[in-house]
Protein backbone atom coordinates (compact mmCIF):
# COMPACT_ATOMS: atom_id res chain seq x y z
CA UNK A 1 0.00 0.00 0.00
CA UNK A 2 1.06 3.37 -0.84
CA UNK A 3 0.70 5.58 2.61
CA UNK A 4 0.98 9.18 3.27
CA UNK A 5 2.06 10.22 7.19
CA UNK A 6 1.55 13.87 8.12
CA UNK A 7 2.81 15.16 11.16
CA UNK A 8 5.26 18.07 11.94
CA UNK A 9 7.22 16.24 14.10
CA UNK A 10 10.32 14.80 11.81
CA UNK A 11 11.23 12.24 14.37
CA UNK A 12 7.40 10.67 14.79
CA UNK A 13 7.88 10.53 10.71
CA UNK A 14 10.91 8.93 10.67
CA UNK A 15 9.86 6.29 12.79
CA UNK A 16 6.25 5.68 10.92
CA UNK A 17 8.09 5.52 7.48
CA UNK A 18 10.79 2.96 8.76
CA UNK A 19 7.93 0.65 10.65
CA UNK A 20 5.75 0.91 7.67
CA UNK A 21 7.80 0.24 4.79
CA UNK A 22 9.57 -2.52 7.11
CA UNK A 23 5.69 -3.82 6.91
CA UNK A 24 5.92 -3.45 3.11
CA UNK A 25 4.51 -0.68 2.34
CA UNK A 26 5.99 2.59 0.49
CA UNK A 27 5.65 5.90 2.39
CA UNK A 28 5.58 9.64 1.40
CA UNK A 29 5.48 12.25 4.51
CA UNK A 30 4.33 15.66 4.96
CA UNK A 31 5.36 17.84 7.81
CA UNK A 32 1.89 19.71 7.56
CA UNK A 33 -1.28 19.69 6.13
CA UNK A 34 -0.85 21.82 3.74
CA UNK A 35 2.44 19.96 2.44
CA UNK A 36 0.20 17.18 2.57
CA UNK A 37 -2.61 18.10 0.34
CA UNK A 38 0.22 19.01 -2.05
CA UNK A 39 1.59 15.34 -1.75
CA UNK A 40 -1.90 14.25 -2.32
CA UNK A 41 -2.75 16.58 -5.63
CA UNK A 42 0.97 15.10 -7.06
CA UNK A 43 0.69 10.92 -5.70
CA UNK A 44 -3.04 10.51 -6.64
CA UNK A 45 -1.95 6.29 -6.17
CA UNK A 46 -1.67 6.98 -2.37
CA UNK A 47 -4.31 4.71 -0.90
CA UNK A 48 -4.13 5.72 3.29
CA UNK A 49 -3.94 8.45 5.04
CA UNK A 50 -2.01 8.49 8.33
CA UNK A 51 -2.11 11.61 9.94
CA UNK A 52 -1.54 13.41 13.79
CA UNK A 53 -4.52 15.34 14.70
CA UNK A 54 -2.41 18.75 15.71
CA UNK A 55 -0.23 19.80 13.36
CA UNK A 56 1.41 23.18 12.92
CA UNK A 57 -0.07 25.37 10.03
CA UNK A 58 -2.98 23.29 9.02
CA UNK A 59 -4.61 21.67 11.88
CA UNK A 60 -5.10 17.64 10.89
CA UNK A 61 -9.05 17.85 10.24
CA UNK A 62 -8.91 20.93 7.84
CA UNK A 63 -6.04 19.01 5.85
CA UNK A 64 -9.05 15.51 5.70
CA UNK A 65 -11.43 18.23 5.11
CA UNK A 66 -9.58 19.39 2.10
CA UNK A 67 -8.22 15.70 1.19
CA UNK A 68 -11.89 14.82 1.14
CA UNK A 69 -12.95 17.23 -1.51
CA UNK A 70 -10.44 16.07 -3.91
CA UNK A 71 -11.99 13.67 -6.29
CA UNK A 72 -8.80 10.71 -5.88
CA UNK A 73 -9.34 11.11 -1.78
CA UNK A 74 -13.11 11.12 -1.45
CA UNK A 75 -13.04 7.54 -0.28
CA UNK A 76 -9.80 7.15 0.93
CA UNK A 77 -8.81 5.49 4.35
CA UNK A 78 -7.76 7.89 6.42
CA UNK A 79 -6.06 7.07 10.33
CA UNK A 80 -5.79 9.40 12.87
CA UNK A 81 -3.49 9.80 16.03
CA UNK A 82 -3.81 12.43 18.83
CA UNK A 83 -3.46 13.58 22.19
CA UNK A 84 -6.72 14.53 21.75
CA UNK A 85 -10.10 13.25 24.21
CA UNK A 86 -12.89 15.04 22.60
CA UNK A 87 -15.87 13.54 21.34
CA UNK A 88 -17.15 16.24 19.20
CA UNK A 89 -13.59 16.51 17.67
CA UNK A 90 -13.87 12.20 17.13
CA UNK A 91 -17.78 12.74 15.55
CA UNK A 92 -16.14 14.77 13.48
CA UNK A 93 -13.56 12.63 11.85
CA UNK A 94 -15.99 10.18 12.16
CA UNK A 95 -18.40 11.98 9.86
CA UNK A 96 -15.30 12.64 7.65
CA UNK A 97 -14.91 9.15 7.37
CA UNK A 98 -11.78 8.73 9.38
CA UNK A 99 -11.20 5.10 10.20
CA UNK A 100 -9.55 4.75 13.38
CA UNK A 101 -8.89 7.10 16.23
CA UNK A 102 -5.76 6.16 17.95
CA UNK A 103 -4.89 7.77 21.16
CA UNK A 104 -0.82 8.73 21.88
CA UNK A 105 1.24 8.00 22.36
CA UNK A 106 1.09 6.55 19.06
CA UNK A 107 1.39 2.16 19.46
CA UNK A 108 2.64 1.25 16.00
CA UNK A 109 1.29 -2.03 16.18
CA UNK A 110 -2.09 -0.57 17.14
CA UNK A 111 -2.23 1.53 13.67
CA UNK A 112 -0.51 -1.50 11.78
CA UNK A 113 -3.43 -3.91 13.01
CA UNK A 114 -6.10 -0.81 11.94
CA UNK A 115 -4.49 -0.94 8.41
CA UNK A 116 -5.05 -4.61 7.85
CA UNK A 117 -8.03 -5.07 9.33
CA UNK A 118 -9.24 -1.63 7.31
CA UNK A 119 -11.46 -1.12 11.05
CA UNK A 120 -13.89 1.80 11.16
CA UNK A 121 -14.62 4.09 14.22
Amino acid sequence: MKVLVVDDSLAIRVKLRVFLEDDGHEVYDAKSGSVGLQVLKENKEINIIVSDLNTEEMGGMTFIENARQLEAFKETPIYIYTTETSKTLKQQAKDLGVREWIQNPLDFKKLLSALKEKRVL
